[in-house]
């Protein structure tokens, strides 16, 4: 008989976790392959010149990553942090938080997602 495989445990997100996974995504290049459908490259920061597949929905935030993190049904990857900051460049800067009362206190435009919400900090205009 086989041992059952064990698929990783990942622990209920909280700000530390949200904010490190936030942080990483800011140092990952972010390549973009079809906007109007949410497809994107993202490095792999452990793992240089390997990229993940991300597909996103910006106005949902939502995406998934074909990350071994997303694989196990984590969600919220920092490979989908740095493709929806990506996406959403043009309109200005997210921020994410893991509770709406967190992004409100913000006094910024909120934006819900899967498990997650964001901030959105509108671009200066020049």
């Amino acid at each position: 008989m086989t041992e059952p495989t064990k698929t990783p445990h990942y622990p209920t997100r909280n700000v530390v976790q949200l904010k490190n996974l936030q942080a990483a995504s800011r140092q990952l290049q972010v390549f973009e392959l079809d906007a109007e459908q949410g497809l994107y490259v993202v490095q792999s920061a452990s793992e240089p010149g390997s990229f993940y597949e991300v597909s996103v929905q910006p106005e949902a935030m939502t995406g998934q990553c074909s990350c071994s993190w997303a694989r196990y049904g984590g969600i919220n990857c920092k490979h989908v942090l740095a493709a929806l900051r990506f996406a959403h460049a043009g309109k200005g800067t997210l921020s994410f938080w893991p509770s709406q009362a967190a992004a409100q206190r913000q006094h910024r435009r909120t934006l819900q997602g899967q498990q997650l919400y964001a901030t959105l900090r509108p671009r200066q205009r020049r």
